[in-house]
């Protein structure tokens, strides 16, 4: 039977930080989306009818390829409130995953993982970092202000982890991205049924 073994993150993982988009380049309904802080919400990626947006030229789509979002993806906020704010939805450190399927883009002081090899699962990684005291000793390493903390790529990588076998990973991702599934289309027939009483109502 194989054993839990203890990586440092940086072994088992990198990360794609998000590009310095100017707000001059933005428009209203540009072909991708720009994920920033704002739009890491309790553990996914939520846009607002404000949400960025950005078209991009042919002859550019091939730079900007590393900062594409895709489903699946695990991203972090790397600037947010410090652990002195009671709101731990909003500290820095938390993470996300990206379920949806429009094109998206990385902004600056957000992140995503960038598997090296087949040791972990990444999925498995982000609801390793939902767990509340892990989020807590994450931003709790950041520097700033009593107003914004910080945290940066290495601080992330130079954390440790002990990890069960591959395959255990993958079924507990599996079991709790299952549940996730169940309570997010739940709340989707909730927010359905709330909308049709509101209009009965009117």
């Amino acid at each position: 039977m194989e054993e839990w073994r203890t990586y440092k993150l940086d072994e088992l993982i990198d990360f794609q930080n998000g590009y310095a988009f100017k707000s001059e380049h933005f428009t209203e309904k540009g072909e991708f989306k720009i994920i920033k802080i704002k739009e890491l919400k309790n553990g996914f990626v939520k846009f607002f009818d404000d949400t960025a947006s950005i078209d991009i030229t042919n002859s550019d789509l091939g730079y900007f390829e590393k900062f594409y979002v895709q489903k699946g993806d695990v991203l972090f906020a790397l600037t947010g409130d410090p652990v002195s704010k009671p709101n731990e939805l909003s500290w820095v450190g938390r993470v996300s995953i990206y379920n949806k399927t429009e094109k998206a883009l990385l902004n600056q002081r957000t992140c995503k993982i960038v598997n090296k090899g087949n040791k972990v699962n990444t999925q498995y990684l982000y609801y390793y970092f939902r767990q509340p005291d892990v989020l807590y000793s994450l931003a709790s390493r950041a520097k700033g202000s009593a107003s914004q903390a910080n945290l940066s790529t290495k601080d992330i990588g130079n954390l440790s982890i002990t990890l069960p076998p591959r395959y255990v990973q993958d079924t507990i991702a599996d079991i709790l991205g299952s549940l996730d599934y169940k309570i997010h289309i739940n709340c989707q027939i909730n927010d359905n049924l709330t909308s049709v009483q509101h209009k009965l109502a009117a």
